[in-house]
């Protein structure tokens, strides 16, 4: 059956480095994939320089290699790294806008414990949108978190949680797509031995496969499935 499925991305560059592959299986099986980047840096950003046109580019040109047609792709003016500093009430009517909007089937989201205060603050935001006492809510039948290298393992994970896995989607036949669209952000590749490079994202994916004695696969937490 066709699922309409929304990933959504604190930052440009989440969805392809957490779910990437998992995002074009979608758009190969037939789903309706919608991937929505949250935040932005603006003019007058107090830490980070604008970047804002370049990255969006290299978003719309990764979603092509994964199979996400222009129109699916939502863009939002969330503060990057400030969520923290705005009132919740405002982050969580973005994201509550959007999933409403695309009214998904199966959503992504980040993990709950990335070092990263924007990850931590859309999980909880998508977690108020998703209860199931509202329609938009019911909607949703299956919630996934994923992890986010350079954020999902720098956390303190033996006094907070760490990222333990209980989902696991084989990739083998898209890997080369899901590196293929790291590689259009150019302006946030890094390279060996930094954590946000080809060689960590394709061990990871090969690691996460062979504990489950597939090539490849891409993990995830398992937060809600209605049956």
């Amino acid at each position: 059956m066709k699922k309409t499925v929304l990933v959504l991305a604190p930052h440009n560059d989440d969805e392809t480095l957490g779910c990437g592959a998992t995002i074009a299986k979608h758009a190969d099986m037939g789903d309706d994939v919608y991937v929505a980047t949250l935040t932005s840096i603006e003019d007058g950003h107090p830490v980070m320089k604008p970047n804002k046109d370049v990255i969006r580019a290299e978003t719309i040109e990764a979603m092509r290699i994964l199979g996400v047609p222009r129109q699916n792709i939502i863009f939002r003016d969330l503060p990057n790294v400030l969520l923290n500093d705005i009132p919740m009430h405002e982050v969580n009517k973005v994201v509550h806008d959007v999933i409403e909007q695309v009214s998904p089937d199966v959503l992504y989201v980040p993990f709950m414990y990335d070092l990263h205060k924007d990850h931590r603050e859309i999980l909880y935001a998508a977690q108020v949108a998703a209860r199931t006492c509202t329609p938009t809510g019911r909607k949703i039948k299956e919630i996934y978190m994923y992890e986010t290298l350079s954020e999902t393992h720098w956390n303190i994970d033996h006094t907070e949680g760490g990222f333990l896995p209980n989902v696991f989607n084989n990739i083998e036949e898209y890997i080369d797509k899901k590196v293929e669209a790291v590689k259009a952000y150019k302006s946030q590749l890094k390279t060996y031995p930094d954590v946000r490079c080809v060689e960590a994202i394709k061990a990871l994916a090969l690691f996460r496969g062979s504990v489950m004695g597939m090539e490849h696969a891409e993990a995830f937490v398992l937060v809600r499935k209605l049956m």
